[in-house]
């Protein structure tokens, strides 16, 4: 059975991931695991429409890419988050962007947004999977040029501020 919502991370470390867990941890449709997982992490990932990205500890984690790797439309749960390629990619055609205020709302916003709106957030994740793929030898398009090209633009950044 296809869940709502995955999420699986620390909760100590967030004040909206400890607000998630007080909402929705019994809640039926949204798989929220502070500790150990039933099944395994790409379970929770494979079986769920929507996942959920909550800043915690760190700045960044690789949950996003786990989402996108596994057909799992991402939800990014932030007020401010520079999201990765985001001068390339238009976030808005393959994920949900959330602010923190609208936690309470989760469950009616992900509910609200149609089949065919979700097929197209899917179909769209699909076409830009490919620039979060690492190889050994690097593909055209892939994270490696992906990353590579985002250092180019910013090649002079760093003397724009020297006197």
């Amino acid at each position: 059975m296809m869940r709502l919502a995955f999420f699986a991370g620390r909760l100590q470390n967030s004040r909206i991931r400890q607000l998630l867990m007080s909402m929705w941890e019994n809640d039926t449709s949204i798989d929220i695991f502070p500790g150990n997982l039933r099944n395994s992490y790409e379970e929770g990932f494979r079986k769920s429409k929507y996942c959920l990205h909550v800043k915690g500890y760190e700045v960044n984690t690789a949950r996003i890419s786990d989402a996108i790797h596994f057909g799992c439309v991402p939800v990014i749960i932030s007020d401010h988050y520079e999201l990765p390629f985001a001068n390339v990619l238009d976030w808005s055609k393959f994920s949900v962007i959330i602010h923190h205020d609208d936690v309470q709302n989760l469950k009616a916003i992900l509910l609200a947004i149609s089949e065919k709106m979700y097929a197209s957030f899917l179909a769209n994740l699909r076409q830009v999977r490919k620039h979060f793929q690492w190889h050994t030898s690097p593909q055209d398009y892939d994270s490696f040029h992906m990353t590579l090209y985002q250092l180019w633009l910013r090649r002079g950044l760093q003397f724009s501020t020297l006197p």
